[in-house]
């Protein structure tokens, strides 16, 4: 028998599932008149398919339709709901009451576009808000009538419901990245793992600029002459610092419930149970070291299994007594001549992104010299420069591979980490981590005290490596980093 290719498996589950909801066929359903007082009940006046309608409302809840994210309405509503009631409310209930639930669910993916009975009903939402109702019964083909006070309603559904030209669309997005991109790319290029490094070149001749190139040296006119390819910064994070309010300290201490400042369970291909050769006993293959933050020091949790990342070469080495293996046919066609023939499986791997205590210390109000620490909207830039740099001076990322235990021991400081131990005991409360201390204060009343604004300090930066990205290693390109001075041009990205 020939063996079906697995992308075709893959369509052909694909296409059997949406015949079986009915995605996208013409469906006719009868409706009613409306004006006639004795007129049928409609689906919804008998029943409503309200389970299977909830549970893709719960996953519409967590990636709304592109449509209504071109706005943040403080109010916006699921629109699988709204669709399924303007079916049920539109649709002749049938003469069996116990088929008008089942009958809303199995239209709920078809197409009424051609659907006359529907395109004849005129719909009015005289509180439309972000227009949910009106832009779903314009997908069934309904005439659909909006009218709000709030003027920034009518412009969002003015906007959601209009006519586009998708090639203008595009022209006016390149426009716009032409435009900004050169203007803002300064600040966000950064280094990449393992010191990958990104290029600038000059557009009019190709040339590629040396090490010692400055973008941010350019003005603003000057910058559209470059391009930019390389790692750059998605998100920078900014930790909240509360100011001690008790007497003769003043000491800023940053806002943590935990050290935990980030959670992932990244996805990686792997050979299991692969047999050394030489202490014949067994450990899995990962063909991409699963890492969110590449070059932060690692600790592998007790309760992982023992494990070997295989490198670009094919190499890796036994865990257990060290003894090197190659595997260079695994690099070059995709498959292995020594691990076992049943091939790459994926493998997931639960990764905990840590800050150090020493960090979560903080830092008194004032450096070594005597001078003032900024950090606070009011200061001065030459006092919130020695702030930055002092937070800086202390940071240090520690990854945890496997279920985070109670406690961890730094590789390189030896600190014990309680990862479940921060700087906030309870709600709006957080304690001084001055050694002289230790006062528990309420985190409004410390900034009151201060007569300033609350501090902060950036600690983290997630990043982008279109070089990752092409490599298949795990985490999309994106990647993890603690925020280093060579980074201070970041800092503006929040």
């Amino acid at each position: 028998m020939a063996k079906i290719p697995k992308q075709t498996r893959a369509q052909d589950t694909a296409e059997r599932v949406a015949a079986a909801v009915g995605a996208g066929r013409k469906l006719i359903l009868p409706s009613v008149d409306f004006s006639d007082p004795n007129r049928p009940k409609t689906c919804l006046e008998v029943d409503f398919p309200i389970l299977p309608i909830n549970q893709i409302a719960q996953i519409e809840g967590n990636a709304g339709k592109p449509i209504y994210q071109m706005s943040k309405w403080w109010a916006r509503r699921r629109s699988s709901v709204f669709r399924a009631m303007l079916i049920a409310a539109a649709t002749k209930a049938p003469d069996e009451p116990l088929e008008a639930a089942k009958t809303v669910w199995e239209a709920y993916y078809a197409n009424h576009q051609d659907n006359a009975a529907f395109r004849n009903l005129k719909v009015a939402d005289i509180f439309m808000g972000g227009g949910t109702t009106l832009v779903e019964g314009a997908r069934l083909g309904m005439q659909l009538f909006g009218n709000d006070l709030n003027p920034v309603a009518w412009f969002v559904v003015k906007n959601e419901l209009a006519e586009v030209d998708l090639a203008e669309v595009e022209r006016l997005f390149d426009h716009i990245e032409r435009e900004v991109k050169p203007q803002i790319m300064p600040f966000y290029a950064c280094e990449g793992p393992g010191g990958e490094r990104g290029t600038w070149t000059r557009l009019a001749t190709g040339e590629v600029m040396g090490e010692d190139f400055d973008p941010l040296a350019l003005t603003p006119d000057e910058r559209k002459a470059y391009g930019y390819d390389g790692p750059e910064v998605i998100y920078t994070f900014w930790a909240k610092h509360g100011p001690c309010a008790a007497p003769g300290c003043g000491h800023r201490t940053p806002l943590f419930s935990s050290p935990v400042i980030a959670i992932k369970t990244l996805t990686v291909k792997a050979w299991a149970d692969f047999e050394c050769r030489t202490c014949r006993q067994t450990f899995d293959v990962e063909r991409h070291a699963a890492r969110m933050a590449p070059d932060v020091e690692l600790v592998t949790a007790e309760t992982e299994a023992p494990y070997a990342v295989m490198d670009e070469g094919g190499r890796f080495v036994c865990p257990h007594c060290g003894g090197e293996h190659r595997d260079e046919v695994t690099v070059q066609v995709g498959y292995s001549s020594q691990l076992p023939k049943k091939g790459w499986k994926n493998k997931k791997i639960d990764l905990t992104l840590l800050i150090h205590p020493d960090w979560m210390r903080g830092e008194g109000r004032h450096d070594e010299t005597g001078q003032d620490l900024g950090g606070t909207a009011t200061s001065d830039a030459a006092a919130t420069q020695r702030w930055f740099e002092k937070r800086l001076a202390t940071l240090r990322l520690i990854e945890v591979r496997g279920e985070l235990p109670e406690r961890i021991v730094c590789p390189t400081t030896g600190a014990v980490i309680d990862t479940s131990q921060g700087t906030i005991p309870k709600k709006s409360t957080f304690t001084c981590q001055a050694e002289t201390c230790g006062k528990q204060q309420d985190v409004l009343d410390s900034i009151k005290a201060s007569k300033s604004t609350g501090l902060v300090a950036a600690y983290a930066l997630q990043c982008y490596s279109p070089k990752r990205s092409e490599s298949d290693a795990p985490y999309n390109g994106r990647y993890f980093k603690p925020l280093v001075l060579v980074d201070h041009s970041s800092l503006t990205c929040g």
